[in-house]
């Protein structure tokens, strides 16, 4: 027997419990929104910084690998603009097909709340950037291609995956998958074409664009009006 094939075995058991895992707390984090009332927000934080944890405790610990095994290489000043460029490109791909549908964008529209807009800032970069690239193209995408070295069905399953994971607040419609498997190509095609491999640039792109699309957005529309 080949000596790949534990690996190949060990890596699909470790994305598959990660996965359940990852489901799990999802469905407690949407219990305690719908039915204890508990504040989005904090919920949320508690839900990423666990994941966060449990990853990082069980490369450095568990399986004693770097850090780098996952992408998580050291910060470097260049990695902000690279990351809002790209955060930037992934937002104007998303409008193309809304314009081309002529979407009625009043629909979006927030009064412009500071305290809010702040909050959610903070977490669409330190919570949701971090840790969704963090799990996807981190520790799910160095998995999958563990398992199977074709980029293009590594990058299919993360779509599928990523998809999965946010039951909660799809609505299952065309636009919503469209969003998101641009983005989850475009953020794996610029690891895949770095140099350096690093994370760091694919997190800031992703809290940026959830910036843009959850806060700038609704209050440039709102502010227009």
């Amino acid at each position: 027997m080949s000596p790949k094939h534990p690996n190949k075995k060990k890596a699909f058991l470790e994305i598959t419990l990660f996965f359940m895992l990852m489901m799990i707390f999802t469905t407690v984090v949407n219990f305690s929104e719908n039915f204890l009332h508990s504040t989005g927000l904090f919920s949320g934080v508690l839900f990423y910084l666990l994941l966060c944890a449990i990853i990082l405790f069980y490369v450095s610990r568990v399986e004693k690998a770097p850090l780098s095994t996952i992408s998580l290489i050291r910060f470097r000043f260049q990695d902000i603009p690279a990351g809002l460029l790209l955060g930037f490109c992934m937002f104007v791909v998303q409008q193309i097909p809304l314009l081309i549908l002529k979407m009625d964008y009043s629909v979006y529209a927030m009064a412009p709340e500071p305290g809010y807009i702040a909050a959610m800032s903070l977490y669409c970069f330190l919570c949701v950037g971090f840790a969704e690239e963090l799990i996807f193209r981190g520790f799910i995408l160095h998995k999958t291609l563990s398992i199977c070295s074709s980029k293009i069905l590594s990058i299919a399953v993360n779509i599928l995956l990523f998809y999965a994971v946010h039951w909660s607040s799809m609505q299952f419609v065309f636009g919503e998958f469209y969003n998101l498997s641009t983005n989850v190509i475009l953020l794996c095609i610029c690891l895949f074409c770095s140099g350096k491999k690093s994370l760091f640039p694919l997190m800031i792109a992703h809290g940026f664009y959830d910036v843009l699309t959850s806060v700038i957005l609704p209050v440039f529309v709102f502010l227009m009006q």
